[in-house]
């Protein structure tokens, strides 16, 4: 029974050097930038903070070994032995947190776009490979119109800035957990929209054709722009290579209707396709 106690008190004071630790070292990193004013309520703050968690330390201490003599060098011992705990703790977890955000950086540049910001191929194929087995899904191909010809008239810096701005406009149709939009090379892009019906999904086309058809002044030049855009709609099970196709033919054939278009894919009937 008392070796239990002993440990339940000895896992409640590392518990209390890790929250202080964590505490302290959050403060600390939004210490940068701040007025000296804020600062110093900071510091304050997180004297406050290990101050606190070294005499919860102590308490415990006194609990768990109650029959120690309390004289001034013993606790003056006891309490560097606490503040040296969390220092260690602090730097752990400065260490973790480090290399959290050197995972989260190299995640974001293989699943990111360096040119537009919108996730690329890669992010993409990290979609399809946690989609739902039977998700109800829009896939929408959009293609610029004219970019060839831009790019190869005015230099790939140019075409470089409009496709920069055409994402920019592109990523504000971006929703969390229900669209994700993709720039999949050149000037290819695809919107994934998920528990979409096909209305939703002409109507979210119509708007985006709406934002992206205007004039871009990018280094003195006037360029006017509009996509196409193909859409298809999962059926069952979600096949990737499907939908990219069909959206993309769907595409070609808004490209023969005219500029700033789109248009829906139609599945071509077995009698058609005996012919």
């Amino acid at each position: 029974m008392e070796e239990t106690r002993v440990f339940i008190l000895t896992v409640c004071s590392v518990l209390i050097a890790v929250s202080a630790a964590y505490a302290s070292l959050r403060l600390l990193q939004g210490y940068a930038g701040k007025s000296q004013r804020v600062r110093a309520m900071y510091t304050g703050i997180v004297i406050i903070i290990n101050g606190c968690g070294i005499w919860g330390m102590h308490i415990l201490g006194r609990v768990r070994s109650p029959h120690t003599d309390e004289t001034g060098q013993n606790l003056i011992i006891s309490s560097a032995v606490y503040a040296i705990t969390i220092a260690f703790l602090m730097f752990l977890c400065s260490r973790i947190m480090l290399i959290m955000a050197e995972r989260d950086q190299l995640k974001e540049l293989a699943y990111k776009d360096a040119l537009t910001g919108l996730l690329n191929k890669n992010g993409m194929d990290h979609f399809w490979d946690h989609c739902k087995e039977n998700e109800q899904i829009a896939v929408l191909f959009i293609d610029l119109n004219r970019f060839k010809s831009i790019n190869d008239r005015l230099g790939h810096h140019v075409g470089d800035l409009l496709l920069e701005a055409v994402g920019g406009k592109l990523a504000q149709f971006s929703s969390k957990g229900r669209r994700h939009i993709y720039r999949i090379g050149g000037d290819e892009f695809v919107i994934i929209a998920k528990r979409y019906s096909q209305k939703e999904a002409e109507q979210l086309a119509v708007r985006i054709l709406e934002k992206t058809a205007k004039k871009y002044s990018l280094e003195q030049h006037n360029l006017f722009v509009s996509a196409s855009i193909g859409i298809t709609m999962s059926h069952g099970k979600v096949d990737r290579y499907r939908l990219l196709k069909e959206a993309d033919i769907a595409m070609y054939n808004a490209k023969q209707l005219g500029t700033g278009r789109y248009s829906v894919y139609k599945p071509v009937s077995n009698t058609l396709n005996a012919k």
